[in-house]
């Protein structure tokens, strides 16, 4: 039985090729914590926690003191059946998913190890292949941010907007539909619309002819009633991000007007994001499957859930597409907006992991 014998937290930053601007601030880089488990035999594995403060409430410093205070708790504890010593995570930091997510990605990690078993075939096995979107971030340079993803291969683009200069957000959108004409569109405002303002942006889009496929968190999180005004009007899906974290928050959405559900896991715990998974598909919610500002060893880890379970119809798993990373995670090929998951059957390997 192998078993936890040390888990350290290190923080890491790693920069991003350009500034990343959203209606809630900017970031030239990425923040996280590094939990890195290592097993009685020498093996060690890697999870990894980004989290977002406006969406949580936690910061790097939160996430660090909480890996240190639990982190100890579970050396001994057996990794060849994962369901306790994640159920024991969750009794610690009920409150805390970002850092949940670095433990419990540590955890799954160590069992795939373990049992020589990928976390796709785990979670399901449903494909190996998926396709993401890439972000257009709220700078002037938004039309040629485009151009250069449609070269890539990357045929579906999320526009940040939000900001309170809405005339500049739909120029910035029309920019963008200029300079890839036949990529598809999403709208994520990170709570920056109040409801009517909302309706009013995505009509005047469609009114010329822009394509968008979906309206994400219009409103503020806690205007449950705003997102579901917004939802039983708009022409096009709307869906809760900020608004869906916790388990309690899935179900009090899944008897609402509200289309679908974006599930993260460094915003919903991974155990979260699965539980999620089930509570949508049980309400007939539609199923997006987003991430922070994460490497591409976490979107390696969200690839292998959207593979696995089969169960989202919108993927943004774009963080290897926009962080400059020294080395990237062997877990999978990237072509475009296309995700390869390369375990073959087997256990995927991450840099920093060892048989």
């Amino acid at each position: 039985m192998p078993r936890i014998r040390a888990i350290e937290a290190q923080p890491f930053e790693t920069p991003l090729h350009g500034v990343f601007v959203t209606s809630r601030g900017s970031s030239d880089k990425a923040r996280g914590v590094a939990v890195l488990l290592q097993l009685d035999d020498g093996r060690t594995v890697r999870g990894e926690s980004v989290p977002a403060s406006y969406v949580t409430g936690e910061t790097r410093e939160t996430v660090l003191e909480t890996v240190q205070q639990v982190g100890p708790t579970l050396i001994g504890m057996d990794v060849s059946d994962y369901a306790g010593p994640i159920a024991h995570i969750e009794r610690l930091a009920p409150h805390q998913p970002s850092a949940r997510c670095g433990m419990e990605m540590a955890i799954f990690l160590a069992w795939s190890l373990v049992h020589g078993m990928s976390l796709r075939r785990l979670w399901g096995g449903a494909s190996s292949q998926c396709e993401t979107d890439i972000t257009i971030p709220l700078v002037p340079e938004a039309g040629a941010l485009a151009a250069q993803a449609w070269q890539r291969g990357i045929r579906f683009l999320k526009v940040k907007v939000g900001q309170s200069d809405q005339e500049g957000d739909l120029q910035r959108v029309r920019e963008v539909h200029r300079a890839a004409p036949e990529a598809l569109l999403r709208l994520d405002a990170n709570q920056g619309f109040l409801p009517d303002e909302a309706l009013r942006f995505v009509d005047t889009l469609l009114n010329e002819s822009i394509p968008i496929q979906l309206l994400e968190q219009p409103v503020a999180k806690e205007d449950i009633a705003g997102l579901c005004y917004v939802a039983q009007r708009c022409p096009v899906p709307v869906f809760a991000d900020e608004s869906c974290r916790t388990r309690q928050e899935g179900l009090r959405l899944a008897d609402t007007p509200v289309h679908g559900f974006n599930l993260k896991i460094n915003k919903c715990g991974i155990q979260g994001t699965l539980d999620l998974i089930a509570i949508g598909r049980a309400a007939g919610k539609r199923l997006m499957l987003g991430c922070m500002l994460e490497t591409s060893h976490s979107i390696a880890v969200s690839a292998a859930i959207a593979c696995g379970t089969g169960a989202f119809e919108f993927l943004d798993l774009d963080g290897h597409l926009l962080l400059k990373e020294p080395q990237k995670s062997a877990a999978f090929y990237a072509e475009g907006g296309k995700i390869q998951l390369m375990d073959n059957g087997a256990t995927p390997l991450f840099e920093g992991e060892r048989r």
